[in-house]
């Protein structure tokens, strides 16, 4: 019978992801259901309970064949106490022991990580990143998250909040973050700050050649997909937006290259889906950005492990000493 199952549990304010593996990264079951935040706090530890339970069930193995559980979950929070301190996609969530809770309802050992941190964990072991030690994650999503590994130890930073490559200031004179900051990559980069750089474009009076857009609620149920070909069809709105989300991304990914000096970039999210429609422009900036002798090695690539690379690498936080 197989030995050294984890549980990866990746918790969203929208969806929670779970996986059954083992430390080869083979994945025995897998899971999502809906995270219920609107709900309350105690509704969305249901559902993580009815997750891990339902992974255990449908795996047919008995607890003492999982060494613990991996949870990747938005932050601040403490690692080392296994605090949620607040999450601002989870409303109510403040100060949650979410590591004792797991530990008291499944008697097991549970680890809890910042969920870029999780993803960047998981492409590293099992994706993109395996057998890389220096490396750096971009979770671009509907806000921009990072994790940063060095010497194949996650780096968590004074007090466990290292890595928020999406606030980082790109352009001081830029736009207004959900931070409460002006100019983070956020702003630019991420699907809110595309979609909300859009609306200001329209307010100020720009038109779209091939799109009409009455209201704000039209705009945020665009896709990525949709916006990025509709500026590939020569539209001069959505074209600029792009344009500066990918120049700005990369003025990002050179200051980390400087910095850092990592081997690898990697990149998640629905922009990546994008491809080398993504890469070869971003390639390009990051070239004019960086010195030379940290670009000319640095491998900038998009992540193999999609929506699980947080689940994942919860999971493999039991089977390395990450922390």
């Amino acid at each position: 019978m197989t030995k050294n199952i984890t549980i990866g549990i990746d918790l969203g304010g929208t969806n929670i992801r779970g996986v059954l593996v083992n430390e080869e990264g083979d994945i025995i079951h897998k899971l999502k259901s809906k995270s219920l935040v609107k709900r309350g706090k105690s509704v969305t530890i249901k559902r993580i309970f009815e997750t891990i339970q339902e992974l255990l069930d449908q795996s047919g193995k008995f607890p003492d064949n999982i060494i613990g559980i991996g949870v990747g979950a938005p932050g601040p929070l403490d690692i080392k106490k296994g605090i949620i301190h607040f999450a601002p996609n989870l409303p109510g969530w403040r100060e949650v022991p979410l590591k004792k809770i797991l530990e008291d309802e499944f008697k097991v050992k549970v680890v809890l990580e910042n969920d870029a941190n999780a993803a960047a964990w998981g492409e590293r072991c099992f994706g993109a990143g395996k057998g890389v030690d220096n490396l750096a994650c971009f979770t671009l999503g509907t806000g921009i998250g990072g994790g940063i590994i060095i010497d194949g130890k996650i780096y968590h930073g004074n007090n466990f909040v290292a890595a928020e490559l999406g606030h980082m200031t790109v352009n001081r004179d830029g736009p207004r973050c959900n931070c409460g900051n002006y100019g983070c990559l956020e702003a630019y980069s991420s699907a809110t700050g595309i979609k909300n750089r859009i609306k200001d474009r329209i307010q100020k009076g720009v038109k779209s050649h091939f799109l009409t857009f009455d209201n704000d609620h039209l705009i945020e149920s665009m896709s990525l997909k949709s916006i990025f070909e509709t500026a590939r069809m020569g539209d001069d709105l959505t074209q600029s937006v792009v344009e500066d989300a990918i120049d700005y991304l990369g003025i990002a990914i050179a200051n980390i290259a400087n910095i850092l000096n990592p081997e690898m970039i990697i990149l998640v999210g629905g922009i990546t889906n994008e491809g080398d429609t993504l890469l070869n422009p971003l390639k390009k900036k990051v070239a004019e950005r960086a010195l030379n002798s940290n670009y000319k090695f640095l491998k900038i690539v998009i992540g193999k492990l999609g929506d699980l690379a947080g689940a994942l690498g919860a999971a493999a936080l039991l089977f390395e000493n990450s922390i």
